[in-house]
């Protein structure tokens, strides 16, 4: 009779996943789920009572706790929100639309930190609905993920006048305001049922679409057909490039000690961009930590080389 052969387990491994859990680093299943198994299996594993291929999952658990190490040692910059200049004026005219119930537009160049304001707009204040349209999104589309927003059910053969009448009835109760963000994506029919929204709600729902300079080209091809839509934009808001002052606190969040000439370096290598300055500090900081240097202009070059800018 055959002697079944003894399962050799790798105690170094199952020590690195045991140290992981006990240590609250991780749970069981966020592990399992990394190597493609289920907790029980992890389990069993780990109690030395697993009788499946011990050598491949060992395998999957070795490069599970190499990837883990180096995300363990890989220092990511977390940044505060900053309340820049153009934060300050989204802010001015989202709250404007709110109170006022009013319909306004802010648009600029991409990249400049409308997205992070409208977010922190939403996270600061109360009643604030956001829609982030896929590229020609429908009406119906965007009016789920207003109702999504109001817990508001919906059938999706309900009409889109019946749906329509449902969200108006819910967004009437409260100063609600509707943030439309990358609204150039936006067919005519969306902007005919948010301007039906806003005149149902009777001045109690504000509306802000926020985008590019491609949405100031699509509101003057709405004025020219529409007019019954472009006529109740009652704010409009162009949103240039940041600051000095906004550049300088962006880079002082990396760098605290950073001087005005490589600020203004740094401004100029990437146009005066958020996103780009973002991304460029990213990978200055990723420089300096691994090697050990100060941030100088060659740093910034080498960082620059590495992006599309």
């Amino acid at each position: 009779m055959t002697e079944l052969m003894e399962v050799k387990f790798n105690k170094e491994i199952q020590n690195s996943i045991k140290q992981l859990i006990d240590e609250k680093k991780l749970n069981l299943s966020t592990i399992a789920k990394g190597v493609n198994k289920s907790p029980s299996t992890l389990s069993l594993y780990i109690s030395g009572k697993y009788t499946g291929d011990v050598v491949a999952l060992e395998d999957d658990l070795k490069n599970y706790l190499s990837l883990f190490s180096k995300k363990e040692n890989t220092e990511n910059k977390t940044l505060d929100f900053v309340e820049t200049t153009i934060a300050k004026r989204l802010f001015h005219a989202a709250n404007m639309c709110q109170l006022k119930g009013k319909m306004g537009v802010c648009y600029g160049t991409p990249g400049i930190g409308k997205t992070t304001a409208i977010n922190e707009y939403k996270k600061t204040s109360s009643g604030v609905i956001v829609v982030d349209p896929f590229e020609q999104s429908s009406a119906r589309e965007v009016l789920k993920q207003i109702a999504n927003h109001l817990k508001l059910s919906y059938l999706n053969n309900t009409s889109l006048d019946e749906f329509t009448s449902n969200v108006i009835k819910k967004l009437e109760k409260n100063k609600y305001i509707i943030i439309i963000d990358e609204a150039e994506n936006l067919k005519i029919e969306v902007f005919k049922t948010i301007r039906k929204i806003h005149d149902r709600t009777k001045n109690n729902c504000g509306v802000l679409f926020v985008g590019t300079d491609e949405l100031r080209a699509l509101l003057q091809k709405v004025q020219s057909g529409f007019p019954y839509i472009s006529s109740r934009i009652g704010y409009l808001e162009k949103l240039d490039a940041l600051k000095m002052n906004d550049i300088e606190k962006l880079v002082h969040q990396y760098f605290p000690s950073c001087n005005d000439r490589l600020v203004q370096y740094i401004a100029i290598s990437t146009n005066y961009n958020a996103r780009s300055i973002q991304n460029l500090l990213d990978l200055c900081f990723d420089f300096v930590k691994s090697e050990n240097i100060e941030l100088d202009i060659d740093v910034i070059d080498a960082a620059r080389e590495k992006l599309l800018i």
